[in-house]
């Protein structure tokens, strides 16, 4: 007597065979999928980082202004909070420039603010009064920005776009910054002065 033969029929294994391609399939379009919203969300993450810190590192930055005017290469006097309506100046120049107090024991400093290439930058000059010689470091603290723009808030409540608006007033109640990235969104931010 003949036992009757067990196994799988060329059929079975070829249904076999393509389900687990197609689980398999599946499986790979899901962790593909996963993996590009993972790299997505990194992404977005980053920019949102980068954009975070460099509102921390402009609040930290006016939060201490110095009333003094200073002078620039020429001799000609520089407010000590300055300002003007412009989405990217050309050259080297500042959308928003002010002295700033440093820690005891070092010089007080001016900062700028412009928007180049796309950049943010922060222009550092290490002397208040600036000789013709005197170089100014360029900083890129955010990229992928399209538009950026300083508003100063006067002693009447209404916000200038240039600064200063009057010789009496030297420095604003608050200055807003708003800028847009690359992809669209806008961030607007307003910080009181001291």
């Amino acid at each position: 007597m003949q036992r009757p033969q067990s196994g799988l029929t060329l059929i079975e294994l070829m249904v076999a065979v393509a389900l687990l391609a197609l689980v398999t399939v599946i499986a790979y379009r899901g962790l593909d999928s996963m993996t590009r919203a993972n790299e997505r969300t990194l992404v977005e993450s980053e920019r949102w980082r980068a954009a975070t810190l460099f509102l921390e590192r402009f609040a930290a930055d006016v939060s201490q202004p110095a009333r003094r005017p200073v002078r620039g290469p020429a001799g000609a006097p520089l407010a000590a909070w300055w300002g003007r309506a412009m989405s990217e100046p050309a050259g080297a120049d500042a959308q928003f420039e002010f002295s700033r107090k440093s820690p005891p024991g070092q010089d007080e400093s001016r900062l700028g603010y412009r928007l180049r290439g796309g950049n943010v930058e922060l222009l550092v000059w290490r002397v208040l009064d600036r000789a013709p010689a005197s170089t100014v470091e360029v900083y890129p603290i955010l990229e992928n920005v399209s538009a950026l723009r300083f508003q100063h808030l006067d002693a009447q409540g209404v916000w200038r776009e240039q600064w200063p608006v009057t010789e009496a007033e030297p420095l604003p109640r608050a200055v807003a910054i708003e800028f847009t990235l690359a992809d669209g969104p806008t961030v607007r931010r307003i910080f009181a002065l001291p």
